[in-house]
C-alpha cells in the first residue's frame, strides 16, 4: 500500500496536526503532476482501466478501503467490490480480502495509482496529443519544479474569433479540493458594444482534473470617461480620474515606468536569499486626491514562488498525498481557512496612505493568488484632500509581479449584469450538457487535461459599452508526479506547518537555484491540444 499514513498515527492530536498539514497544501499555487496517485471526487467514481490496480476510498470516518475489484450498485448510492479495510491508523483491519459495501456518501476522496507510463482511457489521448503528453512529461522530468499548471485558464476571443496567446484570468486558484471550492471573479480588461456577443474559451492546460460548477460573465456599463473597478471589499465601483503616480521608489531605485501604466513591463524583484518571507516597500507619490471616496487601484499576479512551495510541499508528502488531501476533505472550509501554511507567510501587497505628511494608515490589501493571468483590483478609501497622497506598499520580496499601480475617484458600488452562457462548444461541436451544468451550476463539468470549452455569451441590448468580468466555481485535484515521490520528506512536511517562517528559510537556498529560469519553462510546458 502506497499510502501509509504516518501523520494519522497516535492521539487525536496528531489526527489534527494532519488535518493542518493537508491545509497548508494550499499555498496559492496551480500545478502540474503528471504520476501517481490520482484523485477523484466521490461523485465520479473511477472505472478501473489498464494500469489500474486499485481504488483506494478514503472514508470520512478516517478508514481507508482498498480495493482490488469494484462496482456502483445500479442506483449510484453504493460502492461495492472486494479490498481490504486499514483503521485511521492504517493498522489492517481483515486478514485477507473481503467484500466491502460502503454509502458513497461516506467517501470524501478516490484514490488510482497508474502503472508507469499508462493514461487513463477517459482522457482520449490519441496520435500527435500522446506525443504532446510525453513531451511534456519529458520536460517535466527534466525540471520538475518549473512544470505549467493552470487550474482552468481563460482566453476572451477577438471581435474576429482570435484566440490570443495568453490566458486573460485563471479561475479559482487556491480550490485545489472539493471543500475547498471557490467563487472567484477576474476582470477581463476588456470592454464590448451593448448587444455584442462574446466568446471565451476555457481550457485545461495541465494535467489535472478540474470540477467546474459555473462560469459567468458580469456586465456593467463604465461611467463617462471612466471604469469599472472591482473591489477588494468585493463590490464593484465606477471609477473616473484614474491618474497615475507622480513617484514611485523601490528598493532598486526608481519604478515609476514600471507600475505607471497597465499591460507594460511588469516591476518584479528576486526572492531574500536567506528567508522566502523577507519584505519590502514601494512608496508612491500621488498629486492631492479631493475629500472623498477614492481607490488605489492595483494590477499584478503572482511570481512562481508560490507555485514553488507549493510543488515542494507535494513533494514532502510524496505517496501520502492522498492521506492528506483526504483529511483536508475531512477538516472543512473553515479549517482550511486557518491553516494556509507557507502561502500566509508570503501575504498579501498591504496597502497604507498618508495625506500631507500625516500618519501612515492601512486602508486594506490585494491578495488575488495565480502566477498566470494578472488580475486588477481596486482598494477603496476615504481621502481628506489635504495635501500630496504618499501611498506604501509592503509585499514579500520576490512573490509579486507589478504591472500597474494607480489612483481613482470611486462612485457608490453598482450592481452588475449576471450572464451565464447561450451556447457551449466541445471539440467544434454544441454541448447542450454542458451549457446546463456551466449555467446552473446545480452539478459539475469535469474537464481533463487538454479540453478546450468555448462559451458564447450575449450582452444586454440598449446603448454604450459594457465593463467585463469573469465568474468562475469550481475546484480541482493534482496528478501526483513520479520526480516528487524522490523527496517525500516527513520531517519537512510536518515543519512546513509547524513553523511555515523556518520551513520559507530552509527553502530559500533550493528556490533562489532556480528563481531565475522558472518564468520560461513555466510557460514552454504549457499542455495543449
Amino acid at each position: 500500500m502506497g499510502s501509509v499514513s504516518w501523520f494519522l498515527a497516535g492521539a487525536g492530536g496528531r489526527r489534527a496536526q494532519s488535518t493542518a498539514f493537508a491545509l497548508a497544501l494550499l499555498a496559492s499555487a496551480c500545478t502540474i503532476p503528471i504520476r501517481e496517485p490520482r484523485l477523484h471526487d466521490p461523485s465520479s467514481v473511477p472505472t478501473a482501466a489498464k494500469g489500474t490496480a486499485e481504488l483506494k476510498a478514503h472514508m470520512s470516518s478516517g478508514e481507508l478501503i482498498v480495493l482490488s475489484q469494484w462496482r456502483v450498485s445500479p442506483d449510484g448510492t453504493r460502492l461495492t467490490g472486494v479490498g481490504d479495510r486499514y483503521d485511521a491508523a492504517r493498522t489492517r483491519l481483515t486478514e485477507r480480502p473481503k467484500t466491502v459495501d460502503v454509502a458513497l456518501a461516506d467517501v470524501v476522496l478516490f484514490e488510482t495509482d497508474t502503472a508507469k507510463g499508462e493514461f487513463s482511457a477517459s482522457l482520449g489521448f490519441l496520435g500527435t496529443v500522446g506525443f504532446v503528453v510525453s513531451s511534456i512529461t519529458l520536460y517535466c522530468s527534466v525540471s520538475p519544479k518549473s512544470c505549467f499548471g493552470s487550474c482552468p485558464t481563460f482566453y476572451v476571443l477577438d471581435p474576429q474569433g482570435r484566440e490570443p496567446d495568453r490566458p486573460q484570468a485563471e479561475g479559482f486558484s487556491e480550490s485545489i479540493a472539493r471543500v475547498l471550492e471557490a467563487r472567484d471573479v477576474d476582470a477581463l480588461r476588456v470592454t464590448r458594444p451593448a448587444g455584442s456577443k462574446v466568446q471565451i474559451v476555457m481550457r485545461n492546460e495541465a494535467l489535472e482534473t478540474h470540477a467546474v460548477r459555473r462560469v459567468g460573465l458580469l456586465a456593467i456599463q463604465p461611467p463617462p470617461g471612466g471604469r469599472v473597478l472591482a473591489g477588494t471589499d468585493d463590490r464593484f465601483y465606477p471609477a473616473t480620474a484614474v491618474t497615475a503616480p507622480l513617484e514611485c521608489r523601490a528598493p532598486e531605485g526608481d519604478c515609476l515606468d514600471a507600475v505607471r501604466e497597465a499591460g507594460g513591463t511588469e516591476r518584479a524583484s528576486k526572492a531574500d536569499p536567506a528567508d522566502l518571507a523577507a519584505r519590502e516597500t514601494l512608496d508612491l507619490t500621488f498629486p492631492a486626491a479631493a475629500a472623498g471616496p477614492h481607490g488605489i487601484v492595483i494590477g499584478a499576479r503572482q511570481t512562481l514562488l508560490s507555485t514553488y512551495l507549493f510543488y515542494q510541499t507535494m513533494a514532502f508528502t510524496g505517496r501520502r498525498a492522498g492521506d492528506f488531501l483526504a483529511s483536508l476533505e475531512r477538516g472543512g472550509p473553515a479549517a482550511g481557512r486557518r491553516a494556509l501554511g507557507m502561502a500566509r507567510a508570503l501575504g498579501a501587497i498591504e496597502v497604507s496612505v498618508a495625506e500631507a505628511g500625516g500618519d501612515w494608515r492601512a486602508v486594506g490589501s490585494f491578495d488575488e493568488p495565480g502566477p498566470i493571468a494578472g488580475d486588477v483590483q481596486v482598494v477603496p478609501f476615504a481621502a481628506t484632500g489635504a495635501g500630496p497622497l504618499h501611498v506604501r506598499l509592503s509585499l514579500a520580496r520576490g512573490h509579486w509581479r507589478l504591472d500597474w499601480v494607480a489612483l481613482a475617484r470611486l462612485g457608490d458600488p453598482v450592481e452588475p449584469v449576471r450572464l451565464a452562457p447561450e451556447r457551449v462548444e466541445h471539440d467544434g461541436h454544441p454541448d447542450a450538457e454542458a451549457r446546463s451544468r456551466l449555467a446552473t451550476g446545480q452539478t459539475h463539468l469535469v474537464t481533463q487535461p487538454g479540453d478546450a470549452y468555448r462559451l458564447t455569451f450575449r450582452l444586454p441590448r440598449g446603448h454604450g459599452r459594457f465593463d467585463l468580468f469573469l465568474e468562475s466555481e469550481g475546484y480541482y485535484y493534482e496528478w501526483m508526479r513520479q520526480e516528487w515521490l524522490a523527496e517525500e520528506d516527513p520531517q519537512m512536511a510536518w515543519l512546513a506547518v509547524a513553523d511555515p517562517a523556518a520551513a520559507l528559510r530552509r527553502l530559500a537556498p533550493a528556490y533562489k537555484a532556480r528563481e531565475d529560469r522558472m518564468e520560461r519553462q513555466f510557460w514552454e510546458s504549457r499542455f495543449r491540444r
